[in-house]
């Protein structure tokens, strides 16, 4: 086989992709494999993505878990490692958490590009927060293999600043400045600040903007589109604009710049709010937390400090446009109905079980789980034998697939059930907005307790669990009781409104008070 022909072949079958032409692209490779008998990695790594588009994530892992495997002694490692990141985003997506981390590290492990290594590692540790009863010795040492990598990128850092400002420069860092789930929670920051004592910088790093994008760019903030940019030009860039407190919003998240933090552009560098676990780096001086996330200041879990807020440190500000709220389901239909929106990858086992053992307790209760992955058949399939195999009685499970109208879905549902140890985060405010109770287990650190900080703000911390036992308990407690799912019907929109949960002034008084005691403390 001659690599020119198979070349012609690829960049005729890579354009139909990009065309939206999958099948074209599809018929393209597989009829040169099948003439010249052999399979090409390039072009297996063109079918994986093929199916990854069309949300075929079971053929998609059949198909890498073959192409690794038949070309593991493979020299051309860069494709090889990128077979690996996509088996592992593959397994990410069907809840196989632990597998996806191994097929992560294996890809950062054959990475040539540090870069990548670090996107990988970053991968890894994402995945890694959906694992059951995972040791913190675990994550530990995948923040160890990130700082290694890191090194390996030689970062000069700045010398500590001696600027004095009159107003305290506080900057914000984030890919995610759109239509996300970051972007939910971050206009206070640009809109609510004092500006009296504050001055503001924005470091846009998402190369697409929308409607929150320009709503957030109205803003009275300094505003720098970064997108596309080196680490180094990014941290040249908040240097010059001499921040005294830099928050990275991204953490381990798609597009984050970690490394930037390895410069050392700021005086002082926090990370929060759009990641729910460590950096592992210690360049970071702290994480933004909350005494209902963190019960102390410092976790194994991490490697910064916790900087625990008296309230909440989220502040829910919505740019979605939201239904009414509609009686709870239950008084016309005459069965409880349970649901989860949350993403697949976090249902993992353990919490089939817990939902099982409610659904056997609540006689003739519903369940309802909504995610991309049921909106195939072969996702559908999967997830069915997936439940068939724990023992949950799937004929009073409904599979739905996302849709674009979700929130209007929230009226069919009595009580969500939130999942652990990778809780909801933008879907509970979501599912508390429209009325809908939500039961919660609170986990071990910080991001596993997010569930339990919006409850408890809300005045509803019996709703937030702390054993498995309590969690279906409370679950089958409220589905006994309609008044009460009634009276949380009417009252919980209300309810987050008049809580510290989106009061934004309140918020950032406390934000900024954490700013001042942060920086007298370096002083």
């Amino acid at each position: 086989m001659k690599v020119e022909n198979f070349l012609a072949v690829y960049e005729q079958a890579l354009k139909c992709y990009k065309q939206g032409d999958c099948d074209t692209a599809w018929q393209m490779i597989t009829e040169f494999e099948q003439e010249q008998g052999t399979q090409v990695l390039l072009g297996g790594l063109l079918k994986a993505y093929i199916l990854r588009t069309q949300k075929k994530y079971v053929s998609e892992i059949s198909l890498l878990e073959d192409l690794v495997r038949d070309f593991m002694d493979s020299e051309d490692k860069k494709r090889l490692a990128d077979a690996y990141s996509l088996l592992g985003a593959a397994y990410r997506m069907l809840g196989q958490s632990e597998s996806a981390v191994a097929a992560f590290v294996r890809s950062a492990q054959l990475e040539p590009s540090t870069g990548r290594q670090l996107t990988e590692i970053s991968n890894a540790l994402f995945a890694a927060n959906a694992i059951e009863d995972l040791p913190a010795a675990k994550m530990q040492e995948l923040y160890a293999q990130y700082r290694r990598d890191l090194q390996e990128m030689a970062v000069p850092a700045y010398p500590k600043p001696a600027w004095h400002h009159s107003k305290i420069r506080v900057g914000y860092l984030s890919a995610d400045l759109r239509d996300h789930a970051v972007g939910q929670f971050v206009r206070p920051f640009f809109f609510h600040y004092n500006p009296a004592d504050f001055e503001v910088f924005v470091y846009q790093l998402n190369k697409d903007s929308d409607f929150v994008t320009e709503d957030l760019r109205s803003a009275p903030a300094h505003w720098r589109n970064l997108a596309g940019a080196e680490f180094a030009e990014i941290a040249r860039v908040i240097r010059e604009d001499e921040i005294d407190i830099l928050v990275e919003l991204g953490g381990h998240t798609a597009g984050n710049a970690l490394p930037v933090f390895a410069y050392r552009p700021a005086a002082v560098q926090l990370s929060g709010i759009g990641y729910f676990n460590s950096t592992g780096i210690h360049e970071c001086d702290g994480f933004l937390s909350d005494i209902y996330c963190a019960p102390e200041e410092n976790s194994p879990y991490f490697t910064e400090k916790l900087l625990r807020l008296s309230n909440t440190h989220f502040c829910y500000q919505p740019y979605k446009t939201f239904p009414q709220v509609s009686p709870p389901p239950c008084l016309q239909n005459g069965y409880i109905t349970f649901g989860s929106f949350n993403n697949f990858a976090k249902v993992n086992d353990g919490m089939l079980h817990l939902w099982r053992e409610i659904l056997l307790r609540v006689a003739n209760s519903r369940l309802i789980l909504k995610h991309q992955l049921l909106g195939t058949e072969e996702g559908r399939t999967y997830t069915l034998n997936r439940l068939k195999k724990l023992q949950l009685p799937i004929e009073r499970i409904e599979l739905r697939p996302y849709a674009k109208d979700y929130l209007q879905e929230y009226a069919d549902m009595d009580i969500a059930l939130d999942t652990a140890p990778y809780p909801g985060g933008l879907t509970t405010c979501e599912a508390l907005y429209m009325g809908v109770p939500v039961v919660v287990l609170s986990g071990n650190r910080h991001g596993a307790r997010f569930g339990k900080s919006f409850l408890s703000n809300l005045g509803l911390a019996e709703l937030a669990a702390e054993t498995a036992d309590q969690y279906v308990n409370i679950a089958v407690a409220m589905a006994g009781d309609q008044e009460l799912l009634l009276a949380l019907r009417q009252n919980l929109r209300r309810m987050m409104q008049a809580s510290p949960l989106m009061d934004a002034q309140g918020y950032m008084r406390d934000v900024e008070h954490l700013y001042r005691k942060i920086l007298a403390e370096i002083n």
